[in-house]
């Protein structure tokens, strides 16, 4: 046996450290505006470039270009109108969060993005292994967490190798009812929900800003007219109807609009829509309570110098340049960003009697110009752009899924829908809330994976999963009548359905095995060539860390495992300490992978002088919200979700993926060779 071969384990160690640091570049990569101009198909008309993005053309073109509806739209839609977005985006230059000194919304969401692209990479790279037959006659426990686990493997070798998407549309077809399914769709089900509880309470409870995003989904759901968008939906003819919730939301509302109607004008830039109303409003709410947050700091009594205060204003409108040049200067000397920014005034201000309190109110005002400058900045390209391209581009997926939206206005009641949408937004917004307990502190301290009784006011994965059990039941009801009503749409998304679960097959026959050797499917054989062309002592060093590596992954399946098998025990009606135990941390290995990529976010040292700190060290707090600063929107430094022990195993998770880097950095350049020779769908 070849002594530079991977061990199956370390295959697998490998890909995912390829796979996760592959795509997580790519994705932050677009913080650049001519990141897109790279990207080649759809964005890119001319042949021969080559993508800056492999991995994300990839997954677009195969799984989101042939979506029916999607698949219409003309090619101005991607050249002109989503990359003349993804271009101003990058050109507002929104703030990081290392300035910002905490994780904000945007990176929780990125890497949240991130973290659950990987599972559709490694599916469409390396191939579900086929393993033996499912036995179609067997009887599932949804009450025992074995059974459960063990329905998820055997649906999806069915899925990808099987005919479980058409036994399953024949399912919904025939009922609404969950309990008329078969016994391997119930368990299926019972997994996905109590995993969609855990990824819904990690995104408004644990990550950092969940709160703050709780808070603008509040925000969005006031401002919409359900009672016009019903009465729109009862509409029966579906071109009326259609017209009608275009103007609803498309129409601009302005002194222009009405000269253009009566044709005295004809400028198509008149004013904002109602969708661009909405968006404005909320973005206004929070700039004016950080307007206020920076007015007060900025009279604070016996606060810094206003010298100070200016500087910080003028390094806030200065270029991208200068704020990477500074950034970067922040890091090299392990100087906080407030400091470097001060030294760097023109003129200079001398820092060495700047005391940590003052240093404290400079880090907060700037953080709070930058949330400022954001809010301004997304409100200019969304909302008053011209040409205004968000308007554009909402008028041509409407076009584009007008056909799809007839057949479902004819299977449906969209009235009712819509009625059960506005229900699920007010259970969500109510459930998620930390609430203040009487002694006016927000929860106590949590063990690793339960909350004490006195911990009974945060959030808890039981709650979310009480909330899709109450909700569920509409979302089945709406499958069914789609299901039932609409046949030729349905078939559309079966083929689609199919052509993607196709991509997940490992086409490469010596990966279909039982075994670990399938450890990374199709890409096994090419990992193992990269590797190998590693010099003798670089692949002894990565070994290592491979080995770490694959430990830590079967870590994280065990953990994950022993999470659904209490938050399945705490359900039980028998069991007898479940008033008293609550889960805060369920299931989902790609929530540690999500984490992970929050824990190693670079932050500014929190004194003048010190080393740069890390996502774990701060878990948000850093980053203000206005007057919601004290309400949980923040991420207070205790929220109650974590532990001595959670944080020390968040702070190893942080070397160890550093130590990751050193594989990613070693083997970039060949891998990245590898991921532009795939085949990349182009034009048709």
């Amino acid at each position: 046996m070849d002594s530079s071969a991977l061990t199956p384990a370390q295959t697998h160690a490998l890909f995912d450290i390829l796979l996760h640091h592959s795509l997580h570049s790519e994705i932050c990569s677009f913080k650049n505006p001519h990141a897109i101009d790279t990207y080649g198909y759809p964005f890119c008309k001319s042949d021969g470039v080559q993508t800056q993005s492999p991995l994300l053309q990839n997954l677009l073109n195969k799984f989101a270009l042939p979506l029916p509806g999607l698949n219409s739209v003309d090619s101005q839609f991607w050249t002109t109108k989503v990359r003349g977005l993804m271009v101003k985006l990058g050109e507002a230059e929104l703030s990081e969060s290392y300035d910002k000194g905490g994780v904000g919304a945007r990176r929780v969401l990125s890497t949240g993005f991130s973290a659950l692209l990987e599972y559709v990479g490694w599916g469409m790279l390396g191939g579900y292994p086929k393993k033996a037959g499912v036995d179609k006659r067997r009887q599932y426990d949804i009450q025992k967490v074995e059974d459960v686990i063990q329905a998820w493997d055997d649906a999806l070798q069915e899925l990808v190798y099987g005919d479980l998407v058409d036994e399953a549309l024949g399912e919904i077809r025939q009922t609404e009812v969950l309990g008329e399914h078969s016994s391997l769709i119930q368990a299926v089900h019972e997994y996905i929900l109590l995993n969609l509880a855990s990824l819904l309470h990690h995104i408004f409870v644990l990550s950092p800003d969940g709160q703050y995003l709780l808070h603008i989904i509040e925000s969005v759901h006031r401002l919409i007219p359900y009672p016009v968008l019903r009465q729109t939906l009862r509409v029966g003819n579906a071109a009326t109807m259609i017209n009608g919730m275009v103007k609803l939301f498309l129409t601009k509302l302005s002194v222009t609009a009405v000269t253009n109607w009566i044709g005295l004008t004809n400028n198509v830039n008149d004013g904002m829509n109602l969708l661009q109303q909405i968006i404005s409003q909320v973005m206004a709410w929070d700039t004016a309570e950080f307007q206020k947050r920076a007015k007060s700091l900025e009279h604070t009594k016996s606060g810094p110098s206003k010298d100070s205060f200016s500087a910080i204003r003028t390094h806030v409108q200065a270029p991208r340049q200068r704020h990477e040049e500074l950034r970067s200067k922040s890091i090299k000397q392990s100087k906080s960003i407030t400091a470097v920014i001060l030294e760097s005034a023109s003129p200079p201000i001398d820092i060495s009697g700047l005391s940590e309190e003052h240093h404290s109110i400079l880090q907060d005002f700037y953080s709070t110009l930058l949330s400022i400058r954001d809010r301004e900045e997304l409100t200019k390209i969304l909302c008053k752009m011209q040409p205004d391209l968000l308007t554009s581009l909402v008028r041509d997926l409407v076009s584009a899924y007008d056909p799809i939206i007839r057949a479902v206005h004819n299977a449906v009641d969209l009235s009712g829908t819509v009625s059960d949408l506005q229900a699920f937004l007010d259970d969500l917004v109510k459930v998620g809330k930390r609430k203040t307990n009487g002694s006016g502190v927000k929860g106590g301290d949590a063990g690793v994976d339960g909350a004490q009784d006195g911990d009974s006011d945060i959030p808890t994965v039981e709650d979310f999963v009480s909330l899709l059990r109450k909700h569920i039941p509409s979302a089945h009801r709406f499958m069914h009548q789609v299901a039932k009503n609409a046949p030729d749409l349905v078939n559309q998304y079966r083929e689609y359905a199919k052509s993607c679960i196709a991509e997940f097959q490992v086409r490469d026959a010596s990966s279909q095995m039982q075994d670990e050797e399938a450890a990374a499917g199709s890409m096994t054989q090419p990992l193992n060539a990269l590797f190998a062309g590693l010099q003798k002592e670089e692949q002894e060093r990565l070994r290592k860390i491979l080995d770490r590596h694959a430990t830590h992954l079967s870590h994280l399946k065990d953990t994950s495992t022993v999470r659904l098998k209490r938050l399945m025990n705490i359900q039980q009606p028998h069991h007898k300490k479940s008033h008293l135990r609550r889960t805060m941390h369920g299931p989902g290995i790609f929530l540690a992978r999500w984490r992970a990529l929050l824990d190693t976010t670079l932050i500014t040292p929190s004194a003048k002088e010190g080393t740069v700190r890390h996502g774990w060290d701060v878990k948000g707090s850093g980053v203000v919200k206005g007057k919601n600063q004290n309400d949980g929107l923040n991420g207070d430094k205790d929220s109650g979700q974590t532990s001595v022990e959670v944080k020390k195993d968040r702070k190893d998770e942080c070397k160890d993926g550093a130590q990751t880097l050193e594989v990613w950095e070693a083997m970039r350049e060949s891998w990245e060779g590898v991921l532009r020779g795939l085949e990349v769908m182009g034009p048709t």
